[in-house]
């Protein structure tokens, strides 16, 4: 018989297709999140934590994505409850990895408790470097806010600037830092072939 997490992955890895946010972005989110609470020395929830980073952005995915609530983290926490409720997971647990998962995005109010930290962290870092600028391409043509390609690097350039001062552990500036340097080296290429973006 399947665990709840295994249960959980099989389920995000089938719906969880979209390149932005889909199964790799919460498998990479939760890998960070990993690596930022072992540098850190943080002690948190292991099933928490893995659950909390495979559904953090389920209410985005077609078969979730409902107009209410329209805020995705909420969306996303209501149906990420339903999912673990009908899988019997602890309801406890259950309220820790939903309070998590309205707290992930970037800029949003802080969650308690390490899991929400570090889920927070993890899903700001996805943003930054050569995966977040994939990211953010990949989002070109389906985002109202990014049309095109210039649109896509004006993006990228904010989360550049705006992530770094939103991160709470050391661990995740060190790790933005090396990210964001990553990002300049890209985008200071891509006006170099570009004329200054005029010939994209």
């Amino acid at each position: 018989m399947k665990s709840v997490i295994e249960e959980v992955d099989a389920l995000v890895a089938r719906v969880g297709t979209h390149p932005v946010w889909g199964h790799g972005h919460c498998v990479r989110v939760h890998a960070l999140a990993e690596e930022l609470a072992a540098s850190e020395g943080i002690s948190y929830d292991v099933e928490i934590l893995r659950v909390a980073a495979l559904l953090h952005d389920v209410g985005l995915y077609k078969v979730y994505a409902r107009r209410e609530p329209v805020d995705h983290a909420k969306r996303s926490a209501a149906v990420a409850g339903r999912i673990l409720n009908d899988a019997d997971f602890p309801p406890q647990a259950t309220r820790t990895v939903t309070e998590a998962i309205e707290a992930h995005p970037p800029g949003a109010q802080p969650g308690a408790g390490a899991e929400a930290t570090l889920l927070k962290d993890a899903v700001a870092l996805d943003y930054l470097g050569v995966v977040g600028l994939s990211r953010v391409l990949a989002m070109v043509g389906t985002e109202d806010d990014v049309v095109d390609i210039k649109a896509a690097v004006w993006h990228a350039e904010s989360l550049r600037r705006r992530i770094p001062d939103l991160l709470v552990l050391e661990t995740s500036k060190d790790i933005a830092h090396r990210r964001g340097e990553e990002t300049d080296r890209f985008l200071e290429d891509l006006r170099e072939a570009t004329n200054g973006l005029q010939l994209l």
